[in-house]
């Protein structure tokens, strides 16, 4: 039987998975393959650590070129992590003419365009399904199977960490430390959670969904990103009272009429979306992309977003495909994203959507009136209206207002205005509003 040779650096909670696949799922992989994927070597850094999988010690290095000068090695697997060492040894790969397979976010979303440029320099072959939902195939969706179709929005809950954490908030109407403290206990959040609630992960997840949505070339940075730390679980209270739900969104979108204006939106943030939606009631530590397109319409994607066996079936599934392309002498079959940015970026502040607003004001006659006409002045319409009662004397109200969908540059010069007034007792609260 043929043999396809690939080497695998790293053994951690990814990699663990792969080797456990590969080797629980032989027998089906080479009936599906027509070859037999062979682990020629695995870099580690600490070869005399303890791990749940047994592996041949013959096939440890502690070091990463040997995958690269390994001849009989065809596929590099990097499952290192971060963005130096993994880049180091993708670009090393790829420079000795092999494919890579990578599960790395972080990686592409900074390096992409060196990455790749290289990959078609070499004639070599990247894949990366691993890197954006775990298991959930977004990535091999997007390139292969809407290939024929026009992406129109993307709405995805890419991040199992935060979207575990507000689903305690609503469910149990803990605070956010608390959820926090439980999502870590239970191993969906790190020791250092800040990538995740800050919305980074997701922003760095959207620009590879976004160029292969729409061309789009965006760094992280070019990225609208709001993370969760500042909910309260009377948002939640709130989202349910005027039906909706609360997510952390990451958006990615053709914005003008019919999306024929040559730009997109691109945003990661807390979010209000209808109760009723497909992605309303994905919980726990899931994720879930929704793809609208002019052809099909919206297809929900859903699955485990993160872990060994989730993750390691994506890396596979990449490997398998690799090895495809390279027993049939076609690499490069499904071409890589293009090299120029095919879109511009809307600038965020040219953004329209549907607004939630929480005001904490001074109880004082004219109050209410005074901030209603202060975002007409800024031509924001207001869809609806909720006072709750101050529980002791003196104490501020909270406010409510709903608005009809407003220009994001009005809306914050409107905010600007009233946090100013001296009955505002705190920062306005904003959440965004999308129709999902």
């Amino acid at each position: 039987m043929k043999e396809v040779g690939i080497g695998i650096a790293g053994f951690g909670t990814v990699g663990g998975g792969v080797l456990s696949i590969l080797r629980s799922h032989a027998r089906e992989i080479e009936a599906r393959l027509g070859a037999r994927i062979v682990v020629r070597r695995v870099a580690v850094r600490d070869p005399e650590k303890e791990r749940a999988i047994d592996l041949d010690r013959s096939l440890l290095t502690t070091r990463y070129q040997d995958l690269v000068e390994d001849p009989t090695v065809q596929v590099v697997v990097e499952l290192v992590g971060g963005t130096t060492e993994a880049r180091s040894l993708v670009l090393a790969a790829l420079g000795a003419g092999k494919h890579v397979v990578t599960a790395n976010k972080a990686l592409l979303a900074f390096h992409g365009d060196e990455i790749f440029r290289l990959a078609q320099e070499k004639g070599v072959d990247v894949y990366y399904e691993g890197a954006v939902a775990g298991g959930v195939p977004v990535i091999r969706t997007l390139r292969e199977a809407l290939a024929s179709d026009r992406i129109q929005a993307i709405h995805g809950i890419v991040n199992g960490t935060t979207n575990f954490i507000l689903t305690s908030m609503a469910e149990k109407g803990e605070p956010l430390e608390k959820a926090l403290a439980e999502a870590q206990r239970l191993g969906y959040a790190e020791a250092d959670p800040t990538l995740d609630v800050s919305g980074g992960d997701a922003a760095q997840k959207l620009c590879l969904l976004a160029q292969l949505a729409f061309g789009a070339r965006l760094a992280p940075q070019d990225v609208l990103t709001e993370g969760i730390m500042g909910l309260l679980p009377e948002d939640f209270a709130w989202a349910k009272e005027f039906g909706y739900a609360l997510k952390l969104l990451a958006v990615a979108r053709r914005s003008g009429p019919n999306g024929g204006d040559g730009l997109i939106e691109a945003r990661v943030h807390p979010a209000f979306i209808p109760g009723d939606s497909m992605l309303a009631g994905v919980r726990g530590a899931m994720n879930a992309v929704l793809l609208r397109s002019e052809a099909l319409g919206p297809t929900l994607l859903f699955g485990q977003g993160a872990g060994a066996m989730p993750t390691g079936s994506a890396v596979v599934a990449d490997i398998i495909d690799l090895s495809r392309n390279l027993l049939s002498g076609s690499p490069g079959r499904v071409p890589l994203p293009p090299a120029a940015s095919l879109v511009r970026l809307r600038s965020h502040a040219e953004i329209r959507t549907g607004y939630y607003l929480r005001f904490s004001v001074k109880d004082a006659p004219g109050v209410l009136a005074r901030i209603a006409a202060t975002l007409a002045r800024h031509g924001i319409s207001i869809a609806a209206v909720q006072q709750r009662e101050h529980e002791e004397e003196g104490a501020p109200v909270p406010l409510v207002i709903v608005t009809h969908q407003a220009r994001e540059a009005d809306l914050r010069s409107a905010i600007g205005e009233i946090d100013a007034y001296d009955t505002t007792a705190a920062p306005t609260r904003l959440i965004r509003i999308e129709q999902v």
